[in-house]
């Protein structure tokens, strides 16, 4: 009976009140939440420096480069000043052929708009260094196609000539009853009689 007695009057052992495990729970769950809010706001903000915002700061697009051109004649100045681009190689070919080393006037038929999408067509009187006249049609495409003809009157009878100075043609026919046709490829030449002589025409379609 004694040491019961001493045993109940012993120490009691120490145990947490269930309002302070209320509590406890509480302050740890609060500090994971607080944790857990900073990581993701953090995160947030990480990735908004990482990634442009694409509203402020829209992809540029290329821009196309300008085309270069350069003009050897004033028939080509006159068809770059006039908008005609896209063939100005051709022109700056053609023109340079045909005017090299003699005299030359030119004329320039309106250019239909836009300029560029249309023919540009040009007619020449040229003066050779022994005096002969000649005249000259060019007419341009976008493409870079163009067709040039010569003109010029020649003192000498069209058999005579088609025998020596275009003997390397080949001789075609008469067109109809007067024209004499010579093939030299992509050039063909049509003599035509006129007086005492005949007129030489000179044709040519460039591609």
């Amino acid at each position: 009976m004694g040491n019961k007695l001493k045993k109940s009057n012993g120490k009691p052992k120490k145990n947490l009140k269930p309002i302070s495990l209320i509590i406890l729970l509480l302050f740890v769950c609060s500090a994971s939440i607080f944790l857990i809010s900073t990581v993701i706001r953090n995160k947030k903000v990480n990735e908004s420096q990482a990634v442009p915002n694409q509203e402020t700061t829209p992809p540029t697009r290329p821009q196309p480069a300008q085309p270069s051109v350069s003009a050897t004649s004033p028939v080509a100045q006159a068809a770059v000043n006039a908008g005609v681009i896209s063939s100005i190689e051709r022109i700056n070919q053609i023109v340079t052929f045909l005017t090299t080393n003699n005299q030359s006037g030119a004329c320039i038929f309106p250019v239909q708009s836009p300029p560029d999408e249309h023919v540009f067509s040009t007619s020449f009187e040229i003066v050779t260094p022994n005096n002969a006249i000649i005249y000259a049609t060019a007419s341009f495409f976008p493409n870079q196609d163009a067709v040039y003809d010569t003109v010029e009157y020649v003192n000498k009878g069209g058999e005579e000539l088609a025998k020596t100075v275009f003997k390397d043609l080949r001789r075609v026919g008469v067109l109809k009853k007067n024209i004499i046709m010579l093939d030299g490829g992509n050039v063909k030449v049509f003599l035509m009689h006129a007086g005492s002589g005949c007129i030489v025409i000179r044709k040519e379609i460039v591609q």
